[in-house]
């Protein structure tokens, strides 16, 4: 039986079809070749093992992380014989694989930024002392978001905490981090601080710090910004680009706020010291003016009296600069505690929250949330009423 011939274009669709159907999608891991960049549009290179070579091609733009030859990686590709017969794969991820390629790639990438001036010191902001309001970049589900929250509330309580969920490692990890780098700058005036923190893990674990795309995230935040990534030895690359750099997640909550009572403490004994040091000078000012006074009262009873005046004026305007530099102090104390969310809860107040945020305006709240009050010993939560007449009126009715 005589079989019907078909074209050279024919048979390489017919090839190409049967690749589509029984392997749309192909996941290769071999060692990169002959790597090279085309117009700076194209990349093109080969995968190969120890017996086998297969040619790659991809968009630079889809190029995450650097490439050259010699690094190990997994390519995410639709295998198609070319118009040219030759047979390539056409590659839409790149990730790497080994701990030698991924070094290699941070080296590559940190050489890269460095000359671009991302890590410089000069262009790095100061965090604010008393921040107010705090954006949270990390996944709830990490013992990094309990740490930093619990060391946070520990120190300085009264602090809007706003938090955005994200993977923090795998193929997602990269576009959500800078998804949420993106929200922040869209609402920058909301936020004094923008949070990235992650716990410790392995090389590959922590990659999606060290990509291109979350650097110049954090390099690009309109708002101040504290990275905190791994274990203490653990450094990433989206680390040196941030304003300021945390060893781990719960070093960036001590770096992010002081202690309130250290620094009670520390306004306590500066006041001590200031009545000490006026009480010191006071006493000598009393001394040197009673020899002046001894030595003049021989000469004039008139300097005598004219010196008397000035002293009292003196004594006069040294306890009236230490009156006022004392009640300066004093009110400062006031102030400082009366900010301190547990006096006020103390005094009857609560604070109400949905979803781990306070409700600020009746427009923060919808019908049926739960609603968790904060009291000064304990919470209460509570669920709003869902009927529409409730969803009509400005207040919550329980």
């Amino acid at each position: 039986m005589k079989t019907e011939a078909i074209s050279v274009s024919e048979f390489a669709a017919l090839l190409n079809q049967t690749l589509a159907f029984a392997y749309p999608e192909v996941v290769v891991e071999g060692e990169v070749a002959s790597f090279k960049l085309n117009q700076n549009k194209y990349v093109f290179f080969d995968l190969k093992d120890e017996f086998n070579l297969v040619g790659c091609f991809m968009m630079i733009y889809q190029l995450k992380v650097p490439l050259e030859d010699g690094m190990l990686v997994r390519v995410k590709a639709s295998p198609q014989l070319t118009k040219w017969g030759k047979f390539s794969l056409t590659v839409k991820e790149v990730e790497l694989a080994g701990e030698g390629s991924a070094k290699k790639a941070f080296d590559l990438l940190k050489a890269k930024f460095e000359k671009e001036g991302l890590f410089a010191q000069e262009r790095k902001r100061a965090l604010p002392q008393f921040p107010s309001n705090v954006l949270l970049i990390t996944s709830k589900q990490a013992a990094a978001y309990n740490d930093f929250i619990t060391i946070l509330n520990d120190r300085f309580r009264g602090i809007d905490i706003d938090h955005i969920q994200v993977q923090v490692q795998g193929e997602a990890a990269v576009g959500q981090i800078c998804e949420a780098f993106d929200y922040a700058n869209q609402h920058h005036t909301s936020y004094q601080v923008v949070v990235l923190i992650r716990g410790g893990g392995s090389a590959e674990d922590l990659q999606a710090f060290s990509s291109e795309d979350v650097v110049r995230a954090v390099y690009a935040s309109k708002v101040p910004t504290i990275v905190g990534i791994g274990h203490e030895d653990d450094v990433s690359l989206a680390e040196l680009a941030a304003d300021q750099r945390a060893a781990t997640p719960s070093d960036a909550a001590r770096r992010l706020v002081p202690d309130s009572k250290e620094t009670i403490a520390a306004i306590d004994a500066t006041l001590k010291h200031i009545r000490a040091l006026a009480a010191t000078i006071i006493e000598q000012d009393k001394t040197i003016l009673q020899r002046f006074y001894h030595a003049i009262e021989l000469r004039s009873s008139a300097m005598k009296h004219d010196l008397a005046v000035i002293n009292e004026r003196i004594y006069t305007q040294i306890t009236s600069l230490i009156s006022t530099n004392q009640d300066r102090l004093l009110n400062l104390r006031r102030l400082l505690m009366g900010l301190d969310p547990e006096a006020i809860l103390s005094r009857g107040y609560s604070i109400a929250r949905v979803e781990g945020r306070v409700i600020k305006q009746s427009s923060d709240y919808h019908a049926g949330q739960e609603v968790v009050l904060q009291l000064h010993q304990g919470q209460l939560k509570l669920v709003g009423k869902d009927d529409e007449k409730s969803q009509q009126q400005t207040s919550i009715g329980f």
